[in-house]
C-alpha cells in the first residue's frame, strides 16, 4: 500500500519544487560566479555580452527586455561594461537619439572564454543526465516559465 504524505510532509520545505529550483539556481549561480572572477565580469555582464553576440540585441532597450531588467539597471551595467572596454556605445546612423552597442576587440576576445565557463557550469550540473534528459529538463523549465505573468523574451 502506498503511504500518503501527512499534511506536515506535504507542505514541508523539501516537498516544494520552488525550494529545489531555488537551491539549484543558487548553486549554479555561485559556481558560475566563481568561474567569472578571473575575467572580472558579473553574470549580468555575461548576459549582456551574450545577448549582443548570440541574439543580435544592440540597444539598451532590447537588452533590458531580453535580460529582464529595468532601464536604470541596464544603464548601470552598460556603464560598467563600457568602462571595462568590452563594449562601445555608438550613435545610430538611422536615429541620432538611439544608441547601438557593439563588442570591442577585447569583448570579442572574452566572449568565447566566458561561454566556455558557462558551459563548464552547465556540464557540472548535468552530470548523470543523458542529452535527451538535459533537453527535456530545459523544455520543462521553459514550459513552467511560460505559466508566469511576466514572460522572458527568450521563451
Amino acid at each position: 500500500m502506498i503511504k500518503r504524505p501527512t499534511t506536515k510532509e506535504a507542505y514541508s520545505l523539501q516537498a516544494s519544487l520552488g525550494y529545489w529550483a531555488t537551491r539549484l539556481a543558487r548553486a549554479m549561480e555561485t559556481d558560475f560566479e566563481e568561474r567569472l572572477v578571473e575575467y572580472g565580469v558579473t553574470r549580468t555582464s555575461w548576459a549582456v555580452l551574450s545577448a549582443i553576440v548570440h541574439h543580435d540585441k544592440s540597444t539598451p532597450m532590447e537588452l533590458a527586455a531580453f535580460i529582464g531588467i529595468d532601464s536604470a539597471a541596464i544603464t548601470r551595467h552598460l556603464d560598467r561594461i563600457v568602462k571595462q572596454g568590452l563594449i562601445a556605445r555608438r550613435r545610430s546612423t538611422k536615429d541620432r537619439r538611439s544608441i547601438n552597442l557593439t563588442l570591442t576587440a577585447k569583448g570579442a576576445d572574452l566572449v568565447p572564454k566566458i561561454a566556455a565557463a558557462s558551459k563548464a557550469t552547465n556540464d557540472k550540473f548535468l552530470v548523470g543526465l543523458t542529452q535527451a534528459e538535459a533537453r527535456n529538463l530545459q523544455k520543462i523549465i521553459q514550459k513552467m516559465l511560460s505559466n508566469t505573468d511576466v514572460l522572458p523574451s527568450d521563451l
